[in-house]
Formats: structure tokens, sequence, C-alpha cells
């Protein structure tokens, strides 16, 4: 799910720069161009140098262009809830609040763009540097379950009889309100977000026979598997 999902990603960042004659202007956009992608996916900002370099973008665009990415994350992030942590039947109240905490997780994005450069190919190179954000791996199995009992406990069921007794309806608003507490806990954790380890991604940009050039899908696709880290491979 989370590759084909990042795969979706890459897609919608295959806008392309207008075709410009001389090199130093084209590597120059290029750089424009691969900041204000990264800003308008992860900060929802994006600024009018970014908006002219790419062909037929306006600002909704690039406005949906974050809005979207918020939307493929959160249900990423319900994705490993409920492969990770148990949650059964993520209901619409979750998948909103995973909305919202995955804004306030990507607004601490933090990346570095060095200057692109022209290669004998023609193609343009753009070295990008992000720093993994770790919060997600805080969510730990000991808390999930602290939160499960203490769901079970104000909604005063506290024996396997009960457990038994819940109807379908019951037990699914049992799992909203784990679910919910779950995120909950992540969006506190985004409050005091940490760091791994810098990692470095080289992003290709092809010119097509209009003249136009275009991110290479799988350097943004390992980019953006990289920013926020789901279970600590980049942890210092």
């Amino acid at each position: 799910m989370r590759k084909w999902r990042r795969t979706l990603a890459a897609v919608m960042a295959a806008a392309v720069l207008a075709a410009l004659s001389g090199c130093q202007s084209t590597t120059k956009d290029a750089t424009i161009y691969v900041k204000g992608e990264l800003d308008a996916t992860y900060l929802g900002t994006y600024d009018k140098d970014y908006i002219d370099v790419v062909k037929d973008m306006t600002e909704a665009d690039a406005k949906e262009k974050y809005e979207n990415n918020v939307e493929w994350e959160a249900e990423i992030l319900v994705d490993y809830l409920m492969n990770a942590l148990l949650v059964e039947s993520p209901t619409d109240a979750v998948y909103d609040r995973a909305e919202e905490v995955v804004a306030k997780i990507y607004s601490n994005a933090k990346y570095t763009v060095a200057d692109a450069e022209k290669l004998k190919s023609g193609d343009i190179a753009v070295e990008v540097t992000i720093s993994p954000i770790e919060v997600i791996p805080n969510l730990t199995a000991d808390f999930a379950e602290e939160a499960w009992y203490s769901v079970l406990e104000d909604n005063g069921i506290t024996t396997e009889e009960q457990m038994s007794a819940l109807s379908d309806e019951e037990y699914e608003t049992l799992d909203e309100q784990f679910a919910l507490a779950l995120l909950d806990e992540l969006d506190s954790l985004a409050g005091k977000v940490a760091y791994g380890e810098d990692q470095v991604v080289m992003l290709q940009m092809k010119k097509d026979s209009d003249g136009y050039y275009s991110l290479v899908e799988s350097g943004w696709q390992k980019l953006d598997e990289i920013m926020i880290d789901y279970y600590g491979s980049y942890a210092n």
C-alpha cells in the first residue's frame, strides 16, 4: 500500500518546467522548481517564482497539491495504525483527524536544496538533503495497549463477558475512540519532533521532445519515503 501511494505522489509531482535557452537560467529555475515542489507538497507554501517556472501552474494548483498529499499521507498513517497498532475499522472521523496530524507532522519538514547542475546528457540534477521526521516510531506498542485499556475503562468494560456481548456497532465505537487516542498522542509528539540522520537524494529532471523538463519519478518517490520515517530506519 505504501509503495502504491508513493507512486501516486510522484506522479502528482511531475509538473514540468518551461524550456529555457540558457544553461544558467535552466539550472536556476530547476532549483526554484525543486524547492517549490518541496515547499508546496510538505509545507503548503508556494511563492511567485515557483508558480512562474512551472508550465500552467496556478496558486490553486499548488494548494491542491498540498491538500492531496496530506490526504494520501493520512491514508498511509491510518494503514500504519491498522497494521502496527491494531486499529480495525477506521471511520471518517479517524481519517479527518489523521489529516490534521499529518499536516502538523509535515510542518516539521526539514530539507535543503543544492544548486542544480546541468549534466552532459542534457538532463538536470538537483541534490536534496532531507532530515527524516522521527515522530511515528515514538508511538509505541506499550502506549497503544494502555490507550486501549483506557478506552475500555472509560466505557465501563472490565470483563471478557462484557466484551463478548458488544454489538458490532458498539465495538466500532470503541475502535474509533482508540484510533483517535493514538492520533492525539501523535499530535502531541509532533510538537516535540526529532530528526533522523540526514539523507541525500539526487533528483534528476529529463527534457522531453517539446523542450520541457520533468522530475524522474523514482527520485521523488525515494525522497517522499524518507521524509516521514515510519519505522525508525534513519533514527540516530
